[in-house]
């Protein structure tokens, strides 16, 4: 019941919060993404639960119930990696290889850029029009609504860029 709990509570709080757990293992060089806070969350709940209900609910032997709580919850958490975590993963490369395609590539300022704060910026990719947040590189006057400038490097998914 307790591990159920546990599972439970990790839920709500990720349902609220967002990831907070947010670990990666790290073992002889390779990530192990099997192992994600999602994955671990949803065999605890499972397992918990599982095994909470076949032992209030049956008369089989604990090592029974334990071993049918197990092979349910490796089932679950692997159909959550499979249908949730994987596709996650894929999305977050495939975002973050699509933003250093746009180095060198002209944006155009949709709210001024100011030094020490962010503006937004608008580029085209793949015929596609998208917003960004955007910085200035260095020092530098403000650039205004309108303006064209080139990206020059994206940090944590802000552009950061110079005026043309």
């Amino acid at each position: 019941m307790a591990l159920f709990l546990i599972g439970l509570v990790y839920a709500v709080i990720t349902i609220f919060i967002g990831d907070i757990f947010s670990f990666s293992f790290d073992a002889s060089g390779g990530s192990l993404p099997y192992l994600s806070p999602t994955t671990i969350g949803s065999f605890l709940t499972v397992f918990g639960g599982c095994g909470y209900f076949l032992s209030v609910n049956t008369s089989l032997p604990g090592i029974l119930i334990g071993i049918i709580a197990s092979l349910t919850a490796l089932c679950i958490s692997a159909l959550m990696f499979v249908f949730i975590v994987l596709p996650l993963i894929r999305s977050e490369k495939n975002a973050a290889k699509s933003s250093q395609e746009m180095i060198g590539k002209v944006a155009e300022v949709v709210t001024t850029i100011v030094e020490g704060s962010k503006g937004e910026i608008i580029y085209e990719q793949g015929g596609i029009r998208l917003s960004a947040p955007a910085k200035l590189t260095g020092h530098g006057e403000p650039i205004t609504q309108g303006e064209l400038v080139r990206i020059v490097d994206v940090v944590s998914g802000t552009f950061i860029v110079k005026q043309i």
